[in-house]
Parts: C-alpha cells; sequence; structure tokens
C-alpha cells in the first residue's frame, strides 16, 4: 500500500477500474487505453461482444498491450447508490486475484476502485480491500498470488490506510459480510499482539 503509479508498477498485472461497457472513456481507464494501445480496446470489444456487459463486481481481462504487464484486468465497481457497494468491491479484488490464481500470475497493483467518477467513499473501498485480501489468503496455504500492490494517491492514501487499519483491529463479529458458499473463503482474526505490529505488518503486505 502506498502512494504510487499504477502504470510504472512492478508486477505481473494491473487492474483497471472498468465500467459495465468496458468503455475506458476518461480517468484512470483512459491513461491504461492509451498507454496499452488499440489492442486492450479490440479485446474489450470483444468481451462486450460476448457478455453485453460486465456486472458490478465482476472481473476479466485482456492483454496490457504495450504496457510491461503480462495482462489488465478490467475490475467492475460499484457505483455509489445502486446498493451493496462494498460487497461489490469486494467481489471484485477478490476475483481479480482469482484471475491471478487460475493464470499463474504472481503480482497485482490495484486502482483504489469506484472511489473515482464512481463516487464511492475511500472508507468503503479500504474496508472492502482488507476483507477480500485477507479472506483470500486465509483460505490458502499456498497462493501463486506473491506481492498485492495498492496505488494510491497523496489525496487519498492517509484516508485509505486509517480505514483499512481500522478496519484490521475491529472486532469480527461487527465485519464479517455474509457470502455465498462460492465466495466465502474465511477470516483472519488478530489479537493483541498481532496489533501492535500492524502497521509494520500492512506495509509488509502490500509491498
Amino acid at each position: 500500500m502506498g502512494v504510487n503509479d499504477l502504470l510504472t508498477a512492478e508486477v505481473d498485472v494491473i487492474v483497471n477500474p472498468a465500467n459495465s461497457e468496458l468503455r475506458h472513456s476518461g480517468g484512470l481507464a483512459a491513461k491504461i487505453l492509451a498507454a496499452a494501445g488499440d489492442e486492450l480496446a479490440s479485446q474489450s470489444v470483444q468481451l462486450i461482444r460476448e457478455y453485453q456487459s460486465i456486472e458490478s463486481g465482476m472481473a476479466v481481462y485482456t492483454t496490457a498491450g504495450h504496457l510491461p504487464f503480462k495482462a489488465v484486468i478490467h475490475a467492475v465497481g460499484p457505483t455509489m447508490g445502486e446498493g451493496d457497494e462494498q460487497h461489490k468491491i469486494e467481489q471484485a479484488v477478490s476475483r481479480s486475484l482469482l484471475l491471478c490464481e487460475a493464470n499463474d500470475w504472481h503480482s497485482i497493483a490495484f486502482p483504489a476502485i469506484s472511489t473515482g467518477f464512481f463516487n464511492v467513499p475511500i472508507e468503503i473501498c479500504a474496508q472492502a480491500f482488507f476483507r477480500a485480501i485477507t479472506h483470500f489468503w486465509d483460505a490458502r496455504q499456498e497462493s501463486a498470488v506473491e506481492k498485492i500492490l495498492i496505488c494510491l494517491t497523496n489525496d487519498n492514501f492517509r484516508s485509505f490506510f486509517d480505514a483499512f487499519r481500522e478496519d484490521a483491529i475491529a472486532e469480527p463479529a461487527e465485519k464479517i459480510i455474509p457470502m455465498t458458499p462460492k465466495e466465502a473463503v474465511g477470516y483472519i482474526a488478530l489479537n493483541e499482539e498481532d496489533l501492535t505490529e500492524i502497521d509494520d505488518e500492512i506495509s509488509d503486505w502490500f509491498k
């Protein structure tokens, strides 16, 4: 977790905060498209021809084109007000990680999904990331995914970090969001000794 440029992250794959039509026309999505080139755009069109639209909480991937990555994962986050925003971001993060597992990609960089044009508060996004990542790793003794980087801006880093940390030290019973059997992958409960080292641990997890 840190203030980083997603497009220069040293990872196998990056995540594009996509809309349901995979129209990469603004914000970070437009920057990714401009750097990747026409092949990413054409594969996005093909995906929409096949699926019509990509629902909130889903993730698909295309080539990275001219970018130095193995792929670009397009994670569709919710728009604020559509309902169940936190859970949908959790799903988008979890499914992005599952795509890494399926393709043997070892490292991934995320932006703060849905906090731009979609107006989801940074605190909700941070809580969703904490749950999705801890659930994912708690379910696995070994994982292809060895490195998860969350690329934030100067403006949203402090709020994201504070919300992420607060979720890490909250009572598990208050924080677990019900999931369907296919989505349920466990939970990590931190004890007091863990909490005294949480700042260092969080830094280690996401660098």
